[in-house]
């Protein structure tokens, strides 16, 4: 490696920081360490001048020192605090520029959904997926963390149901919205198990609660529709 990024020169410290590299990666269960950039001063002695260091989540339980540096650091300010609850939650959220609030199951479907909302003439407000267990909690989570954002004025909901049954997933959906009470307009599209009862479930939700403002689509295009529609407010 010291040979290949031209650093034979200095083959005695490159290699013994590279040593202490996959050390660190190892202690600190890393998933990722980069070192970018590396720099010589002009006595030859080789810096890290900067990098960006990713800890397993899985294992953050063995790293909160690590954690705690990250919350107290001087960048603490820099860090959103949405994604800061979304973590906590065991969300992985992103946020975007956008008015639709996107909660999806599976980063897959998820990257599809903002596509299919943009092919509509939407905008998205984030990447945020549920994976494939959310809960009443993660849910309220999720309503919480896009109705806080500055501009979604309407989520869309695209959960594909397989081992997490759609029924019960609207049970958890209308009670994180209850609990939360739930202001925006809701576009909601489930497929797969129980996907019918689920939409049953839904529509008479809605008609029972019309402060709480549902709206159940057939399938993806459709539910991409109506959210750009009710976040233009013509639905």
């Amino acid at each position: 490696m010291v040979q290949q990024l031209g650093l034979s020169h200095i083959e005695a410290d490159a290699v013994q920081q590279m040593q202490r590299l996959y050390k660190m990666f190892i202690e600190i269960d890393a998933g990722q360490v980069e070192v970018n950039p590396w720099a010589l001063d002009p006595t030859n002695t080789l810096f890290c001048l900067d990098a960006k260091v990713n800890i397993d989540d899985n294992a953050k339980f063995r790293q909160n020192s690590l954690v705690e540096i990250r919350k107290n650091s001087v960048c603490s300010e820099q860090v959103d605090h949405h994604e800061e609850q979304a973590i906590e939650a065991g969300l992985n959220y992103v946020a975007l520029d956008g008015n639709i609030g996107c909660m999806v199951n599976g980063a897959g479907l998820a990257m599809a959904t903002m596509d299919v909302v943009k092919m509509n003439g939407g905008d998205p407000a984030n990447f945020l997926d549920v994976g494939g267990g959310a809960n009443v909690d993660q849910i309220a989570t999720a309503f919480q963390i896009l109705s806080g954002h500055d501009k979604v004025n309407t989520i869309l909901i695209n959960i594909f149901g397989g081992i997490l049954k759609c029924d019960m997933l609207a049970d958890g959906i209308i009670a994180a919205a209850l609990r939360v009470n739930l202001q925006l307009p809701l576009v909601i599209r489930l497929a797969g198990t129980n996907s019918a009862e689920a939409k049953v479930k839904m529509t008479e939700f809605s008609r029972m609660n019309p402060d709480i403002k549902i709206i159940v689509a057939d399938d993806l295009d459709d539910a991409a529709t109506k959210a750009v529609l009710a976040s233009e407010g013509k639905l």
